[in-house]
C-alpha cells in the first residue's frame, strides 16, 4: 500500500501539524463565534476541518459536516442538508418528531439501507421547497442541539451558496446565525475570492459576521520528518536536502509534496533504497508526459491575453499590473489583464495571496515553462 495520500480526506498518520490552526479554530468555535477560512486549493483545508471535528466531538459537541458543491437547487439542498443533520442522530425517531414539529409541509420517511440501518429521507412529491421551508429547515440545528449540547456545522464550498440566489439563502442563512445561541459555524471552499467577497463587501449579508483566517504552507522541518518517516516504511531513505528538494519542486503545497513523493516512491520501492535528485526530476518528468495532453488543453482552451499572462505566470507573479512587468512580457492593457485574471482565478487554473499571483498547479507550470 502506498504510504502517500492525495486526493481524499487526510486522516490519521497522513496528517501532520496545522496544531496551532486547529487550536484556534476549535477555540474560536468553542467561545461561541462563527469563523471563515481562508486558502487556496489543495492546502489541505478539508483535511484539517476533519481533524477539528474529530477533536470537537471528542469534547462533547454535535458537529454537521455539509459540501455546498453537490446542491443545485433548493430542493436538493433540502434533501441533502437533511441527511447531514439526520446522521448525527442516536435516534431517527426523535429526530423525525422533531423534524415533524416545525415542518409540517413535507413527510418524513425513515426506511432501512442495505446494510440493514434505519435512513432517515424525506418525500417532496407534492411540496415545493421555497423559502419558508427552508427557513423551517435551517432552525433544526438548534433544535437538535437539546439541553447542555452545542452544534457546530462546518459547511464546505460555501460560496456556491450562489445557486440558490432565487430563495435568497445568503441572507435568510445570515438572520439564522444571528438568532441561533446554540450553533455556532465555519465557512470555508475552494475559490478564496468568491468567499472574501461574501465577508469582506459591505452590501453582502454575511459581512462582518464572522472571524477570518488563513493557512499558508506547512512547516518545513515538520514536513521533511513526515517524509522521512513515510519513506522508511518502505526502507527507503531521503535525506533532508533532497527531501527540501521534493518540497520545493511541489512548491510546497501539501496535496502535490504527498502526489509528488508518491510518484517518488512508485519509482524506488522496488529498486532504489535511496531517493535522490534525479529520481525526483524523473517522477516530474514522468508526470508531466503522463498529463502533457491534458495540460495542453487547458492552455489551447484559453483566450489569446490568458495565455499571454499564464506564460508570464510561469516565471513571476508580483506587480502584475505594472508598467514594467506588462512591458516585459509583452501584456495587454490593464483592463484586459484584470478580466483575464479574474477568469483564470474563477476556473482554479491560478490563485491569489496576497498580491501575488501563482498557478494554483506547480506541474502545469513546469509544464508552461518547458513549452
Amino acid at each position: 500500500m502506498k504510504p502517500f495520500l492525495y486526493g481524499t480526506i487526510v486522516d490519521a498518520d497522513n496528517f501532520y501539524d496545522r496544531k496551532n490552526e486547529c487550536a484556534r479554530i476549535a477555540a474560536t468555535l468553542t467561545g461561541g463565534n462563527n469563523i471563515v477560512l481562508y486558502a487556496p486549493r489543495r492546502f489541505g483545508k478539508t483535511s484539517m476541518v476533519f481533524k477539528i471535528i474529530e477533536q470537537m466531538e471528542e469534547a462533547g459537541f454535535i458537529c454537521i459536516y455539509f459540501d455546498m458543491m453537490p446542491v443545485f437547487s433548493p430542493e436538493s439542498f433540502f434533501r441533502l442538508y437533511t441527511k447531514a443533520l439526520s446522521t448525527k442522530q442516536s435516534s431517527l425517531d426523535k429526530f423525525a418528531q422533531t423534524f415533524t414539529s416545525i415542518i409540517k409541509s413535507i413527510r418524513p420517511v425513515i426506511s432501512f439501507g442495505q446494510d440493514g440501518k434505519p435512513e432517515f429521507s424525506v418525500d417532496l412529491a407534492n411540496t415545493a421547497v421555497d423559502e419558508t421551508v427552508i427557513s423551517q429547515l435551517l432552525d433544526m440545528p438548534e433544535l437538535i442541539a437539546g439541553k447542555g449540547k452545542r452544534v457546530i456545522v462546518f459547511f464546505d464550498e460555501f460560496q456556491e451558496v450562489k445557486k440558490m440566489e432565487n430563495i435568497k439563502f445568503e441572507a435568510l442563512l445570515r438572520s439564522k446565525v444571528q438568532q441561533q445561541k446554540k450553533t455556532n459555524y465555519m465557512f470555508f471552499g475552494s475559490k478564496t475570492h468568491l468567499l472574501k467577497e461574501m465577508f469582506n463587501n459591505k452590501k453582502r449579508a454575511f459581512y462582518n459576521s464572522a472571524s477570518q483566517m488563513t493557512i499558508g504552507h506547512l512547516p518545513e522541518r515538520e514536513t521533511i520528518e513526515f517524509l522521512q518517516k513515510k519513506f522508511s516504511l518502505s526502507n527507503i531513505s531521503i535525506d533532508k536536502e533532497t527531501a527540501k528538494y521534493l518540497i520545493a519542486v511541489a512548491a510546497d503545497i501539501p496535496h502535490y509534496i504527498q502526489f509528488l513523493a508518491s510518484e517518488v516512491w512508485q519509482n524506488t520501492v522496488n529498486s532504489k533504497p535511496v531517493v535522490t535528485r534525479s529520481i525526483i526530476d524523473d517522477s516530474v518528468h514522468n508526470v508531466l508526459a503522463h498529463n502533457n495532453d491534458y495540460y495542453m488543453e487547458i492552455f489551447e482552451n484559453r483566450s489569446q491575453s490568458q495565455k499571454q499572462l499564464l506564460k508570464a505566470l510561469a516565471y513571476e507573479g508580483k506587480n502584475i499590473y505594472s508598467a514594467d512587468y506588462i512591458k516585459k512580457y509583452r501584456l495587454p492593457a490593464v483592463s484586459t489583464l484584470q478580466r483575464s485574471a479574474k477568469n483564470l482565478i474563477s476556473k482554479g487554473i491560478i490563485e491569489k495571496k496576497g498580491v501575488e499571483y501563482f498557478i494554483a498547479d506547480p506541474f502545469f507550470k513546469m509544464f508552461m515553462m518547458q513549452n
